[in-house]
């Protein structure tokens, strides 16, 4: 019988902490002592001793693994913001003591990733060139999930993409316009009048869109429902599917920046699609200066790429829709 003792969050326990969670993540005495790079033994001792402690059993041991009791339930929600705290204390220290050094990780979605993120690292190399920066780039969902894992400083993508919670402060930086691209000399570059079936001829590449999102741009597109609309590939490589369209006669809906060789289509009808970019971070995580400085200078540089493409994007609307990053 565990005799119940007071409990303190010594950085014994805040290993003993870490060696649960890994346990519980796992589900496996071995593959989680291999995690933690202890021997199974000890890591063993390590979760009698969180027991002993906690005064309660934690885990049964069963053929099929460690499965957690309710306490254990409990305990793994405690443990997760015991360690995630003491993770942002040494963390925020480090910022104190590295001053202007140190690392920045940011995740970016894919169309800040082609029409931001280029003159943004331009930008911080130039005024810190002595920061390490780490740019991860994927869906926002995706990123979100690194982000809440403390993988991340800040994401950069359309917040329209991904479900918020409060933990989650989202700001604003400005908007990407875009629309329905294809190569010169493709046979629908000149027409003025375009059916729903002769883009389906052909087919369109775009990123990938949450649901909602698709239903508007295929409804701006003429047709009746995303189920409709002629996706034939969906990248989030812009730059790729930018290629794409240009070797070939698939169509593709791109933002306007970086596609310089490509034919914007121009009919009614046509979508008109636009990305609002956010920079996004967790509020209860202090920004080091670096991602402050960072967040600062991508809504410098999305605000005026905002301001000398909206003029254009405006003279090509017809019937808008939007897309998400």
């Amino acid at each position: 019988m565990h005799e119940t003792q007071p409990y303190r969050a010594t950085a014994v326990n805040l290993r003993r902490l870490q060696h649960f969670i890994a346990l519980a993540e796992e589900g496996r005495f071995a593959r989680a002592a291999a995690r933690v790079h202890l021997s199974e033994a000890a890591f063993s001792r390590s979760i009698q001793a969180l027991e002993a402690e906690a005064g309660l059993p934690l885990v049964d041991r069963e053929p099929r693994g460690a499965v957690l009791t309710r306490a254990g339930e409990l305990v793994l929600q405690r443990a997760r913001q015991l360690v995630a705290a003491s993770d942002s204390l040494e963390r925020d220290m480090a910022l104190f003591r590295d001053g202007d050094a140190g690392e920045l990780v940011l995740g970016v979605a894919p169309v800040p990733a082609a029409t931001l993120l280029p003159a943004l690292l331009l930008a911080l190399r130039q005024q810190r060139p002595g920061l390490l920066l780490r740019v991860r780039l994927g869906s926002l969902p995706v990123l979100m999930e690194a982000l809440d894992a403390q993988q991340l400083d800040f994401c950069l993508g359309d917040p329209r993409q991904v479900s918020l919670a409060g933990r989650h402060v989202s700001t604003p930086l400005g908007r990407e316009y875009g629309g329905l691209y294809c190569r010169p000399g493709h046979p629908l570059a000149r027409r003025h009048n375009v059916t729903p079936a002769q883009l389906a001829r052909y087919g369109i590449g775009m990123i990938a869109a949450a649901s909602a999102l698709r239903e508007t741009i295929a409804a701006a597109a003429g047709f009746a429902s995303a189920a409709d609309f002629p996706l034939r590939v969906e990248c989030d490589d812009l730059g790729l599917l930018a290629r794409l369209v240009a070797g070939s006669d698939l169509l593709g809906l791109l933002p306007d920046a970086g596609t310089e060789s490509l034919h914007r289509l121009a009919f009614p009808g046509t979508p008109v699609v636009t990305a609002d970019l956010h920079a996004i971070h967790l509020r209860d995580r202090t920004l080091s200066p670096a991602a402050a400085q960072a967040m600062a200078l991508a809504a410098t540089l999305a605000s005026g790429a905002t301001s000398a493409i909206a003029g254009h994007a405006r003279g090509h609307v017809h019937s808008p829709g939007s897309t998400g990053d």
